[in-house]
């Protein structure tokens, strides 16, 4: 190692001042221990002193003050001292006048003290609001190319936009509802044909006098865009009609965020990619069309799982499965399983076509299964062929399908019955959530004939209606109602996987998976009408928790005077989970005075 030296050159100053260094170490010290001291007697008076808010207000006022007020937020703060304390009770006046101020109480009366004992400090505010101001006009303007619709433009027109506005004169104002009613045109414009809008003024006029507010607020839409060419990237292993077959926007469409949002999620859906992003640039040129990107990541073609579970239905299962997603490298989508449950088996297989250019989602497939349940076997192999169209709101099918049913009975003789059917099915919905609806309904109906005797043991057609409503009583509490009616007209000798049993999850709960139907011997068997529904109240604890508290009825039978619904009672948690709503019930069916577990996942439709 080499040695080395700092040279300093200048020149030496004498420090009259100047003490020795063990000197100086020893007053730092000692300044530090009284600090310290200092400090932490600060800390354990403001740990013994309690500091208290009191606000005498009407209770609407009250509880903004109590949850918006720094002083209110600050009592729990350890750190919390009285010098902090001091300020805090100076600065509060000034600030509820302006958190009051966005109630519409411009001209409140506020008195404020404070007590001070040995080990309590005590903020007392009373507050008079006074009268809350009203608004005496609404002026709104636009400017921009929306000036240009015309006023009966069903889509959108400044006619529309100002019948949409909800303040009106004589209306108590809120600085909430003043930015709420803003907003919501502002966002109506840029999210259909006028990406740039913008809000050029908004003033808020307060007569103190005359306790009046006149609102103005004046909006520019800017151009209004249309769209260009899409372009994909990231495709691989899939050809690109794959996606160009799910896009409904073409080329000079006025711009929409719904469009695109559909777009995003019809490709999402189609099970190919396990990532999708669609960027419409708004931000090129003004006076060209908007150009849309689609981006996506593929996934593998074929992929192998293998799964536990159980079900109150139909007990413990353990299920195999393969997909694969390009089949033969034509883009079909296979999937199949393999289900082996205590009392139910089976084997599927689907096979998927990609969306057509005019939107029909075909596919053909082959279920066969094996199911023991109240004392009636059933085998049956299911060959089928169908197409579907229409996105998640309003969805069509029609479809064909060859059955080969074999039937045994307790105590009897097995029987085979075959048939050739065609159906059409039809799915309404109107929900505010796909996973978690908390407004609105849904509506399933379909429709099977069998109409070839030489096909089939005799002619007949299956109608199967299912509905669902939703409603929510308060922000915490909701209502659910179902209902479920079937019948099958014709031939007495339709097969039993077209006729009905109720019971289970999904239906009458407090009683056995399909253990309401005709009685045969020991046996329960399809009946041709059924009739099952359900009311359900359901409370929320918390954003992701909740109770619930339900009755179902319902019944089947061979005939509408032979139905005589039973009832089941129960009380339930409901868990928000990221696939959907989650329930566990405890059932008590009031015919057969027993008690039932029920498990349920999800949206049933």
């Amino acid at each position: 190692m080499r040695s080395g030296r700092i040279v300093f050159i200048g020149k030496i100053v004498y420090n009259a001042n100047y003490r020795p260094l063990s000197e100086r170490l020893g007053n730092f010290v000692s300044t530090a221990l009284v600090a310290m001291a200092m400090l932490i007697g600060g800390l354990s008076e403001a740990a013994a002193r309690q500091y208290v808010v009191e606000i005498e207000a009407p209770s609407p006022i009250r509880t903004l003050l109590e949850r918006h007020l720094e002083i209110s937020r600050s009592i729990d703060n350890p750190r919390l001292n009285d010098a902090e304390w001091r300020r805090l009770i100076r600065t509060t006046p000034r600030e509820i006048r302006a958190l009051i101020a966005t109630e519409g109480y411009f001209d409140p009366i506020i008195e404020s003290k404070s007590d001070n004992a040995p080990q309590r400090s005590t903020a007392k505010f009373k507050i008079d609001p006074g009268e809350q101001a009203v608004i005496s006009a609404v002026d709104i303007k636009f400017s921009g190319e929306i000036t240009l619709q015309p006023t009966d433009d069903d889509t959108l027109s400044v006619r529309q936009l100002q019948e949409s506005w909800e303040l009106s004169e004589d209306q108590a104002f809120t600085q909430e509802a003043w930015n709420r009613e803003k907003r919501k045109l502002l966002s109506t414009m840029v999210a259909y044909r006028y990406p740039h809008a913008a809000i050029v003024e908004s003033r808020a006029e307060v007569d103190n006098k005359s306790k009046q507010v006149r609102l103005s607020v004046h909006l520019d839409s800017g151009p209004r865009r249309h769209f260009g060419e899409l372009t994909i990237s990231g495709l691989e292993r899939y050809a690109e009609h794959v996606v160009r077959n799910l896009n409904s926007i073409n080329p000079g469409d006025d711009y929409s965020q719904d469009s695109l949002l559909t777009l995003q999620s019809s490709i999402q859906s189609s099970g190919y990619f396990s990532n999708v992003e669609v960027i419409a640039d708004i931000d090129s040129d003004r006076s060209s069309p908007i150009p849309i990107e689609v981006r996506v990541n593929e996934n593998k073609s074929s992929k192998i799982g293998v799964g536990v579970g159980a079900s109150t239905n139909t007990g413990a299962r353990t299920q195999f499965t393969y997909d694969n997603i390009n089949l033969l490298d034509w883009g079909w989508r296979l999937a199949s399983s393999l289900r082996l449950e205590q009392r139910a088996q089976s084997l599927n297989v689907n096979v998927a076509l990609p969306t057509s250019t005019e939107g029909y989602r075909d596919s053909f497939s082959n279920h066969t299964a094996r199911e023991d349940i109240e004392n009636q076997v059933l085998v049956t192999s299911n060959f089928g062929v169908q197409r579907s169209w229409g996105g998640y709101q309003f969805e069509q099918s029609i479809g064909a399908n060859y059955l080969i049913e074999h039937q045994k009975v307790k105590d009897a003789d097995s029987n085979r019955k075959d048939a050739a059917t065609i159906a059409y099915g039809i799915t309404i919905r109107r929900t505010d959530h796909k996973l978690m609806p908390t407004r609105g309904y849904l509506l399933n109906a379909s429709f099977t004939a069998a109409p070839f005797d030489s096909l089939s043991e005799g002619t007949f057609l299956r109608s199967h209606i299912k509905s669902q409503l939703y409603y929510p009583l308060t922000s915490s509490t909701q209502l659910m109602t179902r209902l479920e009616i079937g019948a099958v007209s014709g031939a007495n000798s339709a097969p039993s996987t077209y006729l009905f049993r109720a019971g289970g999850d999904q239906s009458v709960r407090g009683y056995a998976y399909q253990s309401l139907g005709v009685t045969e011997g020991d046996a329960i068997v399809g009946g041709r009408y059924l009739l099952t529904g359900s009311i359900e109240l359901v409370q929320w604890l918390s954003p992701q928790w909740g109770v619930a508290l339900f009755t179902d009825f319902g019944d089947a039978a061979d005939s509408t005077s032979d139905i005589k619904p039973v009832f089941g009672y129960g009380l339930g948690g409901r868990w928000k989970s990221p696939a959907g709503p989650v329930g566990a019930d405890i059932a008590y069916g009031e015919d057969t005075g027993e008690y039932r577990l029920h498990f349920n996942l999800g949206v049933n439709f």
